[in-house]
């Protein structure tokens, strides 16, 4: 009988880009725009440029690209810088049913491995997919029991399909990818804890998750070898880190009808630059806004209804959600986005400042909302919610989003996305360097080097 890690390396070594579906290449076309655009727009804040200082003094080399600056480094350092500035922002996608940030990892990876053993577009493209899918179907085999225990899943479930996709661009044997991934199971990590005081380190998680795959997959080439029951064996990734006695983990899941069924394809992309358990608070509270005109000095008590899943990570500990302490704080406050909203009518990169996290309006309408936690929904994760308005003057207004625009069957079609990357990345590019590389994305599996659309991000 074969393990997860072998069935999974048969398949990466055994799948090309002509086995890939029209569907998901025009989707990975995308993940690799969405991911541009955000790493772009964080390059050059303080946390893109704390990454990039720390990872110039760690090593350097010469095989791929910081994006955004046209520096050179390793491709482990580039996996690593480019990892962390892809969820700089809290902006990229989100796989619903495990709560994972694929993208954020398996583009950064690709993009550095595809530049340093130059790659085409092609083989970009199948990689970003294999990365994407193989990410997704390991976090359904526990969805949601990682974050209970305090991990990042989109760190300590990235790294194997980091090590996957790289593989598969250093056309590893399946035998050396099987090694790859048990390689990876021994750097699996990614705690949560920085979510208690708004400090970096969760960010880094999909950068972490690009280097160890990255890493993984050059030693197992070497020769290296790893366990090919990383996956369930006792001492496995998931009984190690999901310590709950009798845990049901599908394993199944991991493998059912792999490359006849793209899991990938349940990826959203986000309208919003903060966690995906708040996006369905923040469309009701638009909708309710523009629907009443309401302004902040109508409302007497906001009321949130919150998933139990996504409490502990977006509504406690209340003194620190309604007074976020750092923009990266800020991000996973349902309270300070639905003031936001409720103040601008709107809510963007713009919001996520130093200076506006500590706006006294914003932080007054904090003050004045709560949370209940909601009745527990039996079936798949979805990011849903409802808002609960009393006025001043006794009007009682609600308002429930079932799923978040840009997930379940209200995903983002090609057009939203790339207009998301050009309002994301302006203020970094031109305009017309912007459009280059929407033009490039489009046809990318024709490149002969995906360096090309690499050397298009570098500023003038």
């Amino acid at each position: 009988m074969t393990t997860v890690a072998e069935d999974l390396a048969a398949w990466v070594a055994g799948t090309g880009f002509a086995d890939l579906p029209a569907s998901v290449v025009a989707d990975a076309k995308l993940r690799v725009l969405d991911t541009l655009g955000i790493s772009l727009a964080a390059c050059w804040l303080p946390i893109g440029a704390a990454v990039r200082r720390g990872a110039a003094v760690i090593g350097g080399g010469g095989e791929a690209s910081v994006l955004g600056t046209g520096e050179r480094t390793s491709a482990v350092l580039a996996g690593l810088v480019n990892g962390t500035l892809a969820h700089a922002l809290d902006f990229d996608d989100t796989h619903t049913a495990s709560v994972m940030h694929p993208s954020a990892t398996s583009v950064p990876t690709t993009l550095a491995v595809a530049q340093a053993t130059s790659r085409s577009g092609a083989d970009l493209l199948l990689a970003v997919a294999i990365g994407n899918e193989v990410a997704c179907r390991l976090g359904l085999v526990a969805p949601g029991a990682f974050h209970q225990a305090g991990l990042h899943p989109t760190s300590v479930l990235g790294m194997p399909a980091a090590a996957l996709a790289a593989g598969r661009l250093l056309r590893l044997p399946a035998a050396a990818l099987v090694a790859a991934q048990g390689i990876s199971g021994s750097q699996a990590s990614g705690i949560l804890e920085a979510y208690s005081d708004g400090t970096w380190s969760k960010t880094l998680h999909p950068g972490w998750a690009a280097h160890a795959g990255i890493v993984a997959a050059r030693l197992a080439a070497a020769g290296f070898t790893g366990p090919a029951s990383v996956f369930e064996g006792r001492y496995g990734i998931f009984r190690s880190h999901v310590q709950t006695p009798d845990y049901p983990f599908a394993f199944e899941a991991a493998t059912d009808e792999l490359g006849r069924r793209w899991e990938m394809m349940e990826t959203a992309f986000k309208l919003y630059p903060c966690a995906h358990a708040i996006h369905a608070f923040v469309e009701a509270t638009l909708a309710l806004k523009a629907k009443h005109q309401l302004t902040g000095l109508e409302i007497e008590r906001i009321v949130l209804d919150v998933p139990p899943a996504f409490v502990g990570l977006i509504a406690e500990p209340r003194a620190a959600k309604l007074a976020p302490r750092t923009t990266t704080h800020a991000r996973a406050s349902v309270f300070y986005a639905v003031a936001v909203a409720l103040t601008d009518g709107a809510l963007g990169m713009q919001h996520y400042t130093e200076a506006s996290i500590v706006r006294a309006d914003i932080l007054a309408l904090c003050q004045r909302t709560m949370h209940r936690v909601a009745a527990m929904e039996a079936g798949p994760i979805r990011f849903s919610g409802t808002v609960e308005i009393e006025c001043v003057d006794g009007r009682r207004l609600m308002a429930t989003v079932r799923d978040a625009h840009g997930t379940g069957d209200r995903p983002l079609d090609a057009t939203a996305v790339e207009e998301k990357f050009v309002r994301t990345a302006a203020g970094v590019l031109s305009a017309s360097q912007l459009e280059h590389i929407v033009a490039l994305c489009r046809r990318l599996e024709t490149l002969e080097r995906a360096d090309e659309l690499l050397q298009a991000t570098a500023q003038p």
